[in-house]
């Protein structure tokens, strides 16, 4: 692991750490404190080459899995619980402060974890979920039309927000999983997804934003190699 950056903001006293892995789903967590101007540091966890399966990483979050925020001493794992403790924290990123809002911006968050992100994950490493390669393609296979799904219905919740609030968590969420749909190659071909996509063209029209971005993609080409 190693420490990349660090975020400076007057009105934060604390510092946080972040652990992160180039264009893992904890971007989304590197966007919101960005937003936020909420200072921390970045550390990087190289997933691709197992560090988040193995020590030291594993002591801060046992299941291997970034992202995970150190806030002077309490870890914090789960990206909704981060991103919704970020928006508490920072006083921002709630699109809608009112319980209801807030419950059903959760409520997509949660949804985008467990289909799209899942989906993902079956995708990237099936043999994790069959006993054979013959098996493995199968897998592969039907994980793709749930990763189709799954970002129809992302897309449906997206489509009835109010675009015209500031960003917020939600968006720093989604925009993320819109990235890895234009990116990767299995995301060629899926269903249209327009309001997810312009989700991320907002996020990429924010300098600030648009920075943490490209240097996230130019640390994950110099990862892959």
């Amino acid at each position: 692991m190693c420490e990349q950056s660090l975020r400076k903001s007057g009105r934060e006293s604390n510092r946080m750490r972040l652990y992160h892995s180039p264009m893992s789903i904890a971007l989304a967590c590197r966007l919101a404190l960005t937003a936020a101007d909420i200072g921390h540091e970045v550390v990087i966890v190289n997933s691709l080459s197992g560090e988040t399966k193995q020590e030291p990483f594993l002591s801060i979050n046992p299941l291997g899995e970034v992202p995970a925020l150190d806030h002077d001493g309490a870890i914090v794992t789960q990206t909704v619980a981060i991103l919704s403790f970020i928006a508490d924290h920072g006083g921002q990123g709630w699109a809608d402060p009112t319980p209801i809002e807030r419950a059903k911006e959760l409520s997509t968050m949660i949804v985008a974890a467990a289909e799209v992100q899942a989906a993902w994950k079956m995708i990237n490493r099936p043999n994790r979920y069959a006993p054979s390669d013959t098996a493995a393609a199968e897998v592969g296979a039907q994980a793709r039309i749930r990763l189709d799904a799954a970002y129809a219905e992302l897309e449906r919740r997206i489509a009835l927000r109010d675009t015209g609030k500031a960003l917020g968590i939600l968006d720093y969420h989604a925009g993320v999983l819109a990235l890895w749909k234009i990116m990767a190659p299995a995301g060629q071909g899926l269903s249209p997804t327009p309001h997810l996509d312009a989700v991320k063209d907002r996020l990429m029209n924010t300098p600030k934003l648009r920075q943490v971005i490209d240097e996230d993609i130019a640390n994950y080409t110099a990862m892959v190699g």
